[in-house]
């Protein structure tokens, strides 16, 4: 497994985006995406850059084919896209707020590891 500043410059030098982890239940992980993917294109749309990505993701709706670079192989992945309004950043927002109500409650539940 490639470490997080290997997997970058790997999806740098293909002209795709790093998957550094996959929410359960998000579209991504639902499609069978993963940490160590790397995202070439959505709908054939270049995404070289988080810029594209988003600017690519606004102009689709309902299901995408996102073109994954896994293990020295190219697929494409089919992903169903939930309707939304959310702008990205309102939903980078939101998965941030559940990764720390998450890392709150294990640490409530498990006090011994955090002390």
């Amino acid at each position: 497994m490639l470490a997080p500043a290997d997997l970058t410059r790997l999806a740098t030098d293909l002209g795709g985006l790093p998957i550094l982890g996959c929410l359960a239940g998000s579209p991504a992980g639902n499609a069978g995406l993963c940490y160590g993917d790397i995202i070439l294109s959505i709908n054939g749309l270049s995404t070289g850059s988080w810029s594209d990505f988003f600017q690519a993701r606004r102009q689709i709706t309902g299901q995408i084919s996102v073109r994954v670079f896994r293990q020295g192989v190219e697929f494409d992945a089919a992903l169903e896209l939930p309707v939304t309004a959310d702008s990205p950043r309102e939903v980078l927002g939101a998965a941030t707020q559940r990764t720390v109500s998450v890392a709150l409650q294990l640490a409530s539940d498990t006090p011994e590891i955090f002390s």
